[in-house]
């Protein structure tokens, strides 16, 4: 399994974003095909796209590289990941069942598609911005672009999250997995 967690890493991130998306749109057809499923294609793809993250995740743990200390603590880089993926089973087996019970509410049409793709660019502007700027300041502007898309204007809100979000990932990626996340080439210099 580490081999081909290697392997799946050595992939460039358009590769991996293709082979989900290929596989929604497969599923797509697939859930047309029955009536009981064409009703709530919709919630079904979004809940499958959560399990096929979730899988490449787990996939992915297998070469995170474990130091002795996490080993020696309990907890390793491959810890919150697993358990993620492993509380995502037990709430995809609740979700999908809900959802195909015969009261369950029907797809409505999708009439937000312009915040739908700006939230996809800018998920794939900010991974790949995690080189340039890091991990902490990329994933701070764009959780505010999203905030500002859906609406939100209070000041308050629109710093504190962020900075609540990049405090929270600090303390468990650096100071209970071990894991330096990226901190880019820009600050590279100036965390020595």
């Amino acid at each position: 399994m580490a081999s081909f967690s290697a392997w799946l890493t050595s992939l460039p991130y358009g590769v991996s974003l293709g082979f989900i998306a290929l596989v929604l749109v497969l599923l797509y057809f697939l859930f047309g095909l029955s009536e009981r499923t064409k009703r709530v294609r919709s919630q079904l793809l979004v809940l499958c796209a959560m399990d096929l993250i979730t899988l490449l995740f787990f996939l992915l743990t297998f070469s995170l590289r474990v130091s002795k200390l996490a080993q020696n603590a309990g907890a390793t880089p491959r810890t919150v990941p697993r358990l993620w993926a492993f509380l995502m089973i037990f709430a995809s087996i609740g979700a999908f069942f809900a959802i195909l019970k015969h009261d369950a509410k029907e797809d409505e049409p999708f009439e937000r598609w312009i915040f739908a793709l700006l939230v996809g660019v800018g998920s794939i502007f900010s991974v790949m911005m995690f080189s340039f700027i890091g991990y902490y300041l990329s994933s701070a502007l764009f959780i505010v672009l999203v905030m500002v898309s859906m609406g939100e204007r209070n000041k308050v809100q629109l710093v504190v999250t962020p900075v609540i979000w990049c405090l929270f990932t600090y303390i468990v990626f650096a100071r209970l997995l071990f894991i330096k996340l990226p901190v880019g080439m820009i600050f590279k210099g100036i965390m020595r």
